[in-house]
C-alpha cells in the first residue's frame, strides 16, 4: 500500500487537494508551501491505496481508503440526479476489506512525472472511461464537490500528484 495525498496544480502557488467534508469528497486549495505532514493533521486528505482485483475480470486495479479513518472507502457513483459521475465515501465498514464491487475500485493509470512526483490518472472500474477530476459538478451541487469526468484516455483526463506526508 502507499499512503497519498492527491494534488493537482491550481496556480503557481496552489494546488487543489481531494479531502473528506462531512461524508463527500470535496476539492480544496492549498498553499504549496503548506508543510505536507501538517496538511495531513489539519485535513483528511490523506490516502492509504491498496492493490486489489475488479470483480469480473480478476484485472489489477486499486482501493482507496482514508489513511486516518480506515473504515472509509472511496466509490464512484451516480450523483442524485444520475446525470454524473460524483466520487463518494462510505462510512463505518471494515477497515481491511471494501464495502464490495467494482464501484470501489479504481485504475491507476501513471503519467509523466511533474517535477520528480509520482503523476497518476485515477478512472473509475465500474464507470469505464470515468476519471477523477478537477472539474466542478453541475449548478445543483456544491462547486467543490469532486466528480468524474468522462475521457477518451488517461492523458486527457486529470493528472493527480501522489504526494507523501512521510
Amino acid at each position: 500500500p502507499h499512503q497519498w495525498i492527491f494534488t493537482a496544480d491550481a496556480t503557481a502557488d496552489k494546488y487543489v487537494l481531494l479531502e473528506l467534508a462531512g461524508n463527500n469528497m470535496k476539492r480544496s486549495e492549498v498553499l504549496k508551501s503548506y508543510s505536507l505532514p501538517q496538511l495531513t493533521l489539519d485535513r483528511f486528505c490523506e490516502f492509504n491505496v491498496a492493490e486489489s482485483r475488479t470483480e469480473f475480470t480478476n484485472e489489477l486495479c486499486y482501493t482507496i481508503q482514508f489513511e486516518r479513518e480506515r473504515n472509509r472507502w472511496l466509490f464512484a457513483g451516480l450523483s442524485s440526479n444520475g446525470q454524473e459521475v460524483h466520487l463518494g465515501t462510505t462510512p463505518g465498514g471494515s477497515e481491511t476489506e471494501d464495502p464490495g464491487g467494482d464501484g470501489y475500485k479504481f485504475f491507476i493509470h501513471e503519467m509523466p512525472r511533474v517535477d520528480g512526483v509520482r503523476t497518476v490518472a485515477i478512472e473509475s472500474v465500474d464507470k469505464p472511461g470515468y476519471y477523477i477530476s478537477i472539474n466542478p459538478p453541475g449548478f445543483n451541487y456544491s462547486p467543490t464537490q469532486v466528480m468524474l469526468t468522462q475521457h477518451s484516455n488517461a492523458q486527457s483526463a486529470t493528472h493527480w500528484q501522489c504526494r507523501s506526508a512521510k
